[in-house]
């Protein structure tokens, strides 16, 4: 069982949306999808492998649709349900790029998990969001140290270079040090973040870089994966949660490390071409 603890919030998803002009009209494409990082995730790797969701939503309409969403999706739903479900507004531009103004609502608000959810888990994904204020931080340490306990290896994703400057080093690298994640993901800018901060990262390091090769570290070793270029990007948004669900399936099936970036890439390749995440 992959089990992924994180976010689950809605996405309104704006084409043509980054260079708008104040006080007046600014013609757009606007969907309405599900979104959230370790939702994406769980979506994505539904149909490869068996994946539980837990998170938290509010008591209201959206988060029963999106709860919904994700149950025909074939994940497993365990979710705390109180407040009021996020939502972000992702603005792209006309290279696939995003700027996302977030309110993450409930999901923020995560409390303590019940022990038996984390049943069955081999692997568990931690997007960093969940770190991100004090009593969620608490509950989803505590997840990853009990899970960890029974045998899982445990994922963390640096998602945000805003929430790593927010966190800043020392706390950064305490939730490292304590997790003692398995496998780290981060994206360019997250690396470069994580290098100017000075921040020592365990176990696999896996850095994607767009176009360029996947660098992988590990054991002090360094190498690269080759990726498939796409000139057609119509959005971003959920590649990287696409690119963390093939890696960690493959994984699962037992591929080393090389094997699973190119299976993450593989699937990351199909987000990049649609709007919204997979």
């Amino acid at each position: 069982m992959l089990i992924v603890i994180g976010d689950l919030v809605a996405d309104l998803i704006v084409l043509g949306g980054a260079a708008l002009q104040r006080g007046t009209d600014n013609p757009a494409e606007i969907r309405l999808t599900r979104g959230g990082s370790a939702a994406n995730v769980a979506v994505a790797a539904a149909s490869r492998h068996p994946v539980r969701f837990i998170g938290r939503v509010g008591d209201d309409t959206l988060a029963r649709a999106l709860v919904g969403e994700l149950e025909a999706a074939g994940v497993e739903v365990q979710v705390q349900r109180a407040g009021r479900t996020g939502s972000i507004v992702v603005l792209v531009d006309a290279v696939g790029e995003r700027t996302m103004i977030t309110d993450r609502g409930a999901a923020a608000e995560l409390e303590a998990i019940d022990p038996a959810w984390l049943d069955g888990a081999r692997w568990v994904h931690l997007p960093m969001y969940g770190f991100a204020v004090a009593p969620s931080r608490t509950a989803v340490t505590d997840a990853a140290a009990r899970a960890a306990s029974d045998g899982a290896r445990v994922i963390i994703d640096l998602s945000s270079v805003a929430t790593m400057r927010e966190l800043g080093r020392t706390l950064l690298q305490q939730i490292l040090d304590e997790v003692r994640p398995d496998v780290v993901f981060a994206n360019a800018d997250e690396a470069r973040t994580a290098a100017e901060l000075g921040l020592s990262v365990p176990g696999v390091y896996v850095v994607k870089r767009g176009p360029e090769p996947v660098r992988i570290t590990a054991g002090g070793a360094a190498s690269e994966v080759p990726v498939e270029r796409v000139d057609d990007v119509l959005d971003s948004t959920g590649a990287g949660d696409a690119f963390a669900a093939g890696y960690i399936t493959a994984a699962l099936a037992g591929a080393n490390p090389h094997e699973s970036a190119r299976a993450g890439g593989a699937l990351a390749m199909s987000a990049l071409r649609r709007p919204g995440a997979l």
